[in-house]
């Protein structure tokens, strides 16, 4: 859903109803505040969409902007020009010689799907740390818990982001504060009392992938949700 061009590589475009179930579920269930005023915005504009009509670019726009407020980088082409498969260097034939086209076409087939996992991989890897630091991040949301996950559970997750970047971790800005993170939560056993130095960490790691803090800090109470109104008159 970030350009016209990047949709036109799916098998079947999704619809409007799908894309405005799927911002739902994520303001439902996720409590990151800026990815989820972010999944609004995408909401109002997936409204202006009418079934059967081109897609507006202002569809296009919000999703962005969801898709960063996630820690995702914008491609290197630009959102117009991606195809969610970008030639590497490495994979450039060097030879001179020319595949066959049955050999090239399976190469460019195994390659995309290859490409389009890994993409996958990324934003699962850090919508899940996210979310971890997000809850990591406030003390007082954290003591609110009846049940913590265990030590192991935390630091999975933030082995799999440090993973899934492979030899391109060392170029992220997210990478010594996550390595931070893993290494208190490695001597931690979760309970209601969160240290300061791991919310600390965890509020390092999401100021690392774009994640700003919340008005009032991260510790603020919360907004006093708006409810039907009772007069009768």
């Amino acid at each position: 859903m970030t350009s016209a061009r990047r949709l036109s590589t799916l098998v079947r475009r999704p619809t409007r109803s799908e894309v405005l179930q799927a911002a739902d579920d994520y303001i439902a269930y996720f409590p990151l505040e800026q990815p989820r005023e972010r999944a609004r915005e995408l909401r109002e504009a997936v409204l202006t969409w009418r079934e059967g009509e081109e897609i507006p670019q202002a569809v296009y726009e919000a999703t962005r902007q969801f898709v960063l407020s996630l820690g995702v980088r914008e491609p290197a082409c630009g959102w117009e020009n991606d195809d969610g498969y970008q030639v590497r260097a490495i994979d450039r034939d060097t030879d001179g010689a020319e595949p066959p086209p049955e050999a090239a076409s399976a190469a460019a087939s195994r390659s995309y799907s290859d490409a389009s996992k890994q993409a996958a991989r990324l934003a699962q890897a850090v919508a899940g740390v996210v979310n971890l630091a997000g809850a990591l991040a406030s003390p007082r949301l954290w003591a609110k818990a009846t049940t913590w996950p265990s030590r192991e559970h935390l630091v999975e997750h933030v082995d799999q982001l440090l993973s899934a970047f492979g030899a391109e971790l060392e170029q992220q800005k997210f990478t010594a504060p996550a390595r931070r993170l893993r290494a208190l939560l490695s001597a931690w056993e979760p309970g209601p009392e969160l240290p300061a130095d791991v919310s600390e960490a965890a509020r390092e790691l999401l100021a690392a992938v774009g994640i700003e803090e919340p008005p009032g800090g991260w510790d603020a109470p919360e907004r006093p949700r708006e409810g039907p109104s009772n007069d009768n008159g």
